[in-house]
C-alpha cells in the first residue's frame, strides 16, 4: 500500500512540473512577441515591387498604413493587384505568399521587404513606417536577394 501512494505522488509531482514548465514556455512565447505597430499618420512613403518581370512603383503623400505591409495592401486596392498573406499567431505576424499573382516557391523564389535598404527581420506588420521611408518588396532567390 505504501508502494501505491509513494507511485501516485510521483505522478502528481511529475504532473505539477510539467504544468510549471509549460506555462513557463507559453510565458517566454508571449514575451517574445513583437510589439504591436502604433498607429500613425506617414508622409511621403514609397513602395516599390519588383516581380517576376513587371514593376509597381507606388507614392503615399499621407497614409496611416505605417507599416510595410499595410503600404502594400494600401497600394494593391489603389492599383489592382492581388496580395495573398497567411497570418500567424506564435510568433505574432504577416507573411506574404503573394503578389500580383507571383507565388512564394516558385522558381525558388520568395517574396522579401527592406525598408530604407535594410533588410525585414521582423513581419511586415510589424515593421513600423516613418516620414519619408521607402519600401522595397522583391521576389527574388535568397541568393540574389539584396534590396
Amino acid at each position: 500500500m505504501a508502494r501505491k501512494a509513494s507511485e501516485r505522488l510521483q505522478a502528481v509531482a511529475f504532473v505539477a512540473v510539467l504544468v510549471v514548465v509549460i506555462a513557463g514556455l507559453y510565458a517566454a512565447v508571449l514575451r517574445l512577441q513583437p510589439a504591436s505597430v502604433r498607429s500613425a499618420l506617414v508622409h511621403d512613403a514609397s513602395l516599390s515591387i519588383d516581380g517576376n518581370g513587371w514593376a509597381v512603383l507606388y507614392r503615399a503623400v499621407s497614409t496611416a498604413n505605417n507599416t510595410a505591409f499595410a503600404i502594400l495592401m494600401e497600394a494593391s486596392h489603389e492599383r489592382g493587384f492581388s496580395v495573398t498573406f497567411v497570418r500567424y499567431e506564435i510568433p505574432a505576424g504577416v507573411f506574404v505568399t503573394g503578389i500580383n499573382g507571383s507565388l512564394n516557391g516558385e522558381g525558388g523564389r520568395y517574396w522579401q521587404y527592406w525598408v530604407n535598404g535594410i533588410y525585414g527581420t521582423v513581419a511586415s506588420d510589424h515593421r513600423a513606417l516613418h516620414d519619408g521611408d521607402t519600401v522595397l518588396w522583391s521576389y527574388s532567390s535568397p541568393r540574389e536577394a539584396g534590396g
